[in-house]
């Protein structure tokens, strides 16, 4: 019966990182007109040309923060938890929602930015049609191991995760900073940075504390 939950639990994981986008934006079907969160000012989505790379930065960033969101779903379920990493954990679901908000109306109203075929080269180059081969995004093998681990395993392969996935976020966030990203695109990104930041420091106190 273990066995069956942790297979469930795995399939789970890494069909989020193939179809993250449609999960997160079917949240808000139907509901299109949503406020806008308080991570990017309104001021920021004045008109303005949307290309691409703009829709690239939202497709990728919707990833990136529901594999986010199921990697801290995946070690809450654990038992005996360091208190630290659950947490953690457990606010990465709360901040990532309020990111999502204006992910998912871009996302929607942006559409016909997005490309035709996906891109070969340009900050997505490479991503597939799904945006599962992006930089940092955890393969079978260690998701695998990562639903398999307790304590304190569990942690240490969470954290682990989280900093190479937030290694490849940045690498992507600053390759669409260096281009011309729609304003709203450029503030989103600059606080993606400070985020990542952040979290790397937890993460490495929280390796630290592992015994």
């Amino acid at each position: 019966m273990r066995r069956t939950v942790v297979v469930v639990a795995l399939t789970l994981a890494l069909l989020t990182a193939a179809a993250g986008v449609w999960l997160a934006i079917a949240a808000t079907a139907g509901n299109t007109d949503a406020a806008p969160s308080a991570s990017v000012s309104p001021s920021a989505s004045a008109s303005a040309p949307v290309t691409a790379d703009d829709y690239c930065y939202v497709e990728a960033m919707i990833s990136y923060r529901v594999e986010e969101q199921e990697l801290a779903q995946t070690l809450l379920r654990k038992q005996g938890i360091e208190a630290g990493a659950s947490g953690f954990a457990t606010g990465i679901a709360a901040r990532n929602e309020d990111e999502l908000q204006d992910l998912r109306r871009w996302y929607l109203s942006w559409a016909d930015a997005r490309p035709a075929e996906p891109p070969t080269d340009g900050p997505c180059g490479g991503h597939g049609s799904d945006h599962a081969q992006m930089p940092g995004m955890p393969a079978w093998s260690a998701l695998q191991g990562f639903v398999d681990a307790q304590h304190p395993d569990a942690e240490r392969r969470f954290a682990e995760i989280l900093q190479a996935q937030n290694a490849g976020m940045i690498a992507l966030v600053t390759l669409i900073l260096e281009g011309d990203p729609h304003p709203a695109v450029a503030e989103s990104a600059e606080q993606v940075l400070k985020q990542a930041a952040a979290d790397e420091e937890t993460l490495r106190g929280l390796l630290d504390s592992l015994p």
